[in-house]
C-alpha cells in the first residue's frame, strides 16, 4: 500500500465525485496535529466535520456499544450526525475543495481500479471507528458540549 495515498487519477476526474455523493469521509487520529478537545472542538467549529459513530464495537469480542469517530460533515447534516449517507459537504463541481494532503485518511486512501465502479478503499469506516477508540473520552465531551 502505498503509505500516502492514491492520488487522484484520470478516472477520479472523469467520475466526478461519485464516492463523494454518498458520505463524507472519515478522519484518522492522525489526520490531526492534536487530539485536545479544544483543538478538536476548534477544528468542528470550521463547519466540515461531523461526530458519527460505529454501531457496536468494531473489534472481534468488543464490548463497546457505540464507537465515536469523525469525518467530513455531509450536506445540511448536523455536527453530530450518525447517517449512513450524504452528499459531502466539500465536493464541488471541480472536486473536493480541500488540497490532497489536506483530505481525511479515507479520501487520500480510496484507490481509482479502471472504472467508476471499481474504487478500494484501503482505510475503511470499521478502521477509523478502531483507530478512534482510544480517544472516545474526548468525542464523548464533544457530543455533550456540542448538542
Amino acid at each position: 500500500m502505498n503509505k500516502n495515498g492514491y492520488p487522484e487519477n484520470e478516472m477520479c476526474i472523469m467520475c466526478r465525485g461519485k464516492c463523494c455523493k454518498t458520505m463524507g469521509c472519515h478522519f484518522s487520529p492522525d489526520d490531526f496535529a492534536n487530539l485536545s478537545f479544544d483543538f478538536l472542538k476548534n477544528e468542528i467549529a470550521k463547519d466540515f466535520i461531523s461526530i458519527d459513530w460505529w454501531e457496536g464495537d468494531p473489534r472481534p469480542n468488543g464490548t463497546l456499544q457505540q464507537v465515536y469517530f469523525l469525518r467530513i460533515r455531509n450536506k445540511n447534516a448536523n455536527i453530530i450526525d450518525p447517517s449512513w449517507g450524504g452528499f459531502c459537504c466539500l465536493l464541488t463541481d471541480s472536486g473536493c475543495s480541500l488540497k490532497f494532503e489536506e483530505r481525511p485518511k479515507s479520501g487520500r486512501f480510496l484507490e481509482s481500479k479502471g472504472d467508476y465502479n471499481s474504487c478500494i478503499s484501503h482505510y475503511t469506516k470499521k478502521d477509523s471507528a478502531i483507530d478512534w477508540i482510544p480517544h472516545q473520552n474526548v468525542l464523548e465531551k464533544l457530543i455533550e458540549t456540542l448538542e
